[in-house]
């Protein structure tokens, strides 16, 4: 049998959408499997239990009925992490060792997924290179790809997961930068050993937000009753002449504007060329016909209470920190991943 450990260089790099493309192959061919999140540190209450979020997610997805105890070997509270940051902690590598060790029977390939970087958790000893290590386990390494200079991240995790067979996803691979990385970044990898299995395009659906999740990330108020669960793909800040606003609006998909409470002008060119949601700042709240038109056309609106500049910031980092939850952006990260894996290194890689 195999051990897959999914880790990743950073963390949002990708490891649950290639464990969601990994479990898809591995169903498709027949091939039986589990899943483990030896460390959890994502905890939530589920059925009176806590659980890894991303744990619980997958073991839904997948049906594998795994009892939500048996999902992790540590839960990384903020007790736990207090008590390792005191060094009142026992060891806890060999406890995920041998958890690990139970889950592997009775099936083929025990796919394991990581948390953070592959360096996380390396002050409490159980970081992805030594569990891995501790099990022996081919590692699958997810590289959100931002340009050639993740090459040295490719190198060091081979470095240090020496001895053991390692596989590498690139993830999110944008138009701008193919073409350098397919005449450059790619043979040079090859060359050094490195197996490719798989290279995941950007897509704008798996970058997207729902409405829900950006109003509990912003904090926002939500008026009305309508369209939180439309994602967003785009976002764009309404502070220029309406006629200006109208010729990006209409350039963008599932786009979301970010716009002073007071536009009403903006906010109807929004609303009428297709918004997904209006993010309306300053605390200002909309006047009669914008709500009345926002619930005609099923388009959200957000208040908050900071300002534009402020708003803005805050969503560039939303797209990275995008989860797959969604059922639009589940039944896309299947498509993306059965199309981009590479099946045949996939078959060499754990056999």
């Amino acid at each position: 049998m195999s051990i897959i450990y999914v880790c990743s260089t950073a963390g949002f790099s990708g490891k649950t959408l290639t464990l969601l493309g990994l479990g898809q192959f591995l169903k498709r061919k027949n091939i039986s499997f589990t899943y483990r999140k030896p460390v959890g540190n994502r905890p939530v209450y589920e059925d009176g239990t806590i659980v890894d979020d991303d744990a619980y997610f997958l073991n839904q997805v997948f049906e594998l009925n795994v009892p939500l105890s048996k999902l992790s070997a540590v839960m990384l509270t903020q007790d736990v992490v207090v008590k390792a940051y005191q060094k009142k902690l026992e060891p806890m590598l060999p406890k995920v060792a041998d958890f690990i060790k139970k889950a592997k029977h009775n099936v083929d390939v025990l796919l394991l997924g990581g948390y953070g970087s592959i360096y996380s958790g390396e002050f409490m000893g159980i970081s992805g290179v030594e569990i891995a290590k501790s099990v022996q386990a081919k590692v699958c390494l997810v590289v959100r790809y931002e340009g050639e200079w993740v090459v040295d991240y490719v190198l060091k995790a081979m470095h240090d997961f020496s001895g053991l067979k390692l596989g590498v996803v690139f993830n999110d691979l944008r138009e701008e930068h193919f073409y350098n990385y397919r005449d450059l970044i790619r043979p040079y990898l090859e060359s050094e050993g490195i197996t490719i299995l798989g290279e995941l395009p950007h897509h704008g659906k798996l970058a997207a937000v729902s409405v829900k999740d950006l109003r509990e990330y912003l904090g926002a108020r939500l008026l009305g009753h309508t369209g939180e669960e439309r994602l967003v793909e785009n976002f764009l800040i309404g502070g220029m002449q309406v006629d200006k606003a109208i010729q990006y609006f209409r350039r963008m998909p599932n786009f979301g504007v970010i716009v002073g409470g007071d536009r009403s002008d903006i906010q109807l060119a929004a609303i009428e060329t297709g918004a997904v949601c209006l993010i309306l700042t300053g605390g200002l709240y909309p006047n009669e016909i914008i709500l009345a038109k926002a619930e005609e056309n099923k388009v959200a609106i957000l208040v908050v209470e900071e300002d534009t500049y402020t708003v803005a910031k805050r969503t560039e980092r939303l797209p990275a920190q995008a989860r797959i939850r969604h059922p639009e952006k589940l039944a896309c990260a299947f498509e993306v991943t059965a199309r981009y894996l590479n099946e045949e290194k996939l078959k060499e890689f754990w056999a």
